[in-house]
């Protein structure tokens, strides 16, 4: 069984100004010094964490599909060891 951290990032979308690019809650708060306030912005976590099958970035709900995911605990995936075929 392999364990593997997820990591939550928390994104601030500025409703009023579509072109205006995503940043991070902290990078945010450290420009404006303040909280993003609603309904102007609104704040969007998304939990990511390298799939252990290919060390590729996923998604948790992605994740969550694989048939080698068992479970996500305390903020940790456990998944089932790909076998190697051998020859």
């Amino acid at each position: 069984m392999t364990e593997t951290p997820v990591t939550r990032i928390e994104l601030v979308i500025d409703l009023e100004d579509p072109f205006k690019p995503a940043m991070t809650l902290e990078e945010f708060v450290e420009l404006y010094n303040k909280d993003p306030e609603p309904p102007r912005y609104r704040v969007v976590s998304i939990d990511v964490l390298t799939c252990p099958e290919d060390n590729q970035p996923v998604t948790l709900a992605h994740c969550g599909r694989c048939k080698r995911f068992i479970r996500l605990f305390e903020g940790r995936v456990y998944c089932k060891h790909k076998i190697p075929l051998t020859e």
